[in-house]
């Protein structure tokens, strides 16, 4: 038996491949499938199961994709909600790959239909391990609001005896979670994978609370706000919609018909370059490691985007908006800004001030210091003054702003603070 894990950086996804003797188990897969098949053709062995712990909400999931590919049979918990047919497993099924085999358990929390899957080697009497999805991870628990406050009472409840069920696994069993750190899945996310039973007991704050009302306030403690996406993405893992689309390259356009879109310019390019030179009205998102986490603040999937940058920009940054659930990416430029500039186009500026000119522009009283970052960053330490609007909100609040003073932008490393500045002069 061997488990094999598959990680997507900037979404921080984990999936899992479990190869038995005679049949191979996805857990949670991600969109883009050819690792999985890869695997199967080195190890010769069918991809016979895909197992579905929930309806994840920040990636589009790869399961209909490779059950097509594959003919593997999708399995879910015995909740698990989808408009597509699935085999639903209770607690006494066991599913067998030849030398192991795995067990569902219900862990409802993060939502309501949760579940994870318990594997054993065939003739033991514990697991050997649990691929727990987003209700526990390393270093936290998934989080339970994502359902609109009328479930959220519900979900903390289900939560709190979910984590008992955890706490009564023994030492030994290796947890395999859907995410790591860079998720918003949770808050406080670490990047052990695997992790155990025994050191998240130990280790995990959220494991070692036994009354529930200590429980609760700790996990809403500096909740960061979800990305927007996440609603729209969770319904269509739920429903199907768009999950057999494969990623098309998109169409190489000319200068002229970048000129004249009415399509959104996604800046994929660092922020010092976009502050020095920029097509109004675009956006900053890097192509970096924290792509994801920016476009997911920012844009919607039924909308249309045009991605500008180098060559080497646009090949990272499409697999991630793709599995991202962001589709409608409708060409990319991949000349960069330089014909812009040699083609004498309108374009913009973003200043860039130190902290001792932006110590001296706050003492005018004509400057607002707008810190981007999340509750967490922003509760360890924040610049005095400073007017607190997380990125995940800042669509939701442009006519709260003013627009007759000087907003400085501030976050933790430059990226945010750069997107927040083109999405506040794209509102003019």
């Amino acid at each position: 038996m061997e488990i094999k894990i598959f990680y997507v950086p900037g979404i921080s996804h984990f999936s899992y491949a479990i190869i038995g003797t005679n049949a191979i188990a996805i857990v949670d897969p991600k969109r883009i499938i050819d690792d999985y098949l890869k695997l199967a053709e080195e190890h010769v062995l069918p991809i016979k199961y895909i197992f579905l712990t929930h309806n994840h909400a920040d990636f589009i999931g790869g399961h209909l994709l490779l059950a097509e590919a594959t003919g593997a049979e999708i399995c879910g918990g015995p909740n698990l909600q989808t408009d597509y047919p699935i085999k639903k497993l209770s607690p006494v099924d066991e599913v067998s790959l030849g030398g192991v085999y795995l067990k569902v358990v219900e862990t409802p929390g993060h939502t309501p239909d949760h579940a994870s899957y318990l594997l054993f080697e065939e003739g033991a009497k514990e697991p050997f391990a649990i691929f727990s999805g987003d209700s526990l991870f390393s270093g936290d628990i998934g989080r339970p609001d994502l359902f609109g406050p009328e479930k959220q009472e519900e979900l903390v409840k289900h939560s709190f005896e979910t984590i008992k069920e955890y706490r009564a696994l023994p030492d030994h069993v290796l947890l395999y979670p859907a995410h790591g750190a860079g998720s918003f899945c949770g808050k406080r996310l670490s990047q052990r994978c695997p992790s155990s039973i025994g050191y998240e007991k130990r280790h995990n704050p959220m494991l070692k609370i036994e009354d529930f009302d200590e429980f609760k306030e700790t996990l809403f403690s500096q909740m960061p706000t979800p990305p927007a996406y996440y609603f729209k993405t969770s319904r269509r893992n739920q429903t199907g919609e768009g999950l057999k689309d494969i990623l098309e390259p998109p169409r190489r356009l000319s200068f002229e018909e970048l000129k004249d879109s009415k399509s959104l310019i996604i800046d994929l390019r660092d922020q010092a370059a976009f502050a020095t030179f920029h097509i109004p009205g675009s956006l900053n998102i890097a192509a970096d490691i924290h792509l994801a986490m920016a476009a997911g603040f920012v844009l919607d999937s039924s909308e249309e985007y045009l991605l500008l940058g180098s060559r080497e920009e646009i090949e990272r940054a499409l697999p991630t908006l793709y599995m991202m659930g962001i589709d409608r990416v409708k060409g990319v430029f991949p000349e960069g800004i330089e014909p812009w500039r040699k083609n004498s186009q309108p374009f913009s500026r973003i200043e860039y001030l130190s902290p001792l000119e932006a110590e001296e522009r706050l003492k005018t009283g004509d400057t607002i210091l707008l810190d981007v970052r999340t509750e967490s960053e922003f509760a360890e330490g924040h610049i005095p003054g400073a007017r607190f609007c997380p990125l995940a909100k800042l669509k939701s609040s442009l006519n709260n702003l003013p627009r007759d003073k000087f907003i400085l932008c501030q976050c933790g490393h430059g990226c945010r603070g750069s997107l927040a500045a083109s999405l506040l002069k794209r509102a003019g």
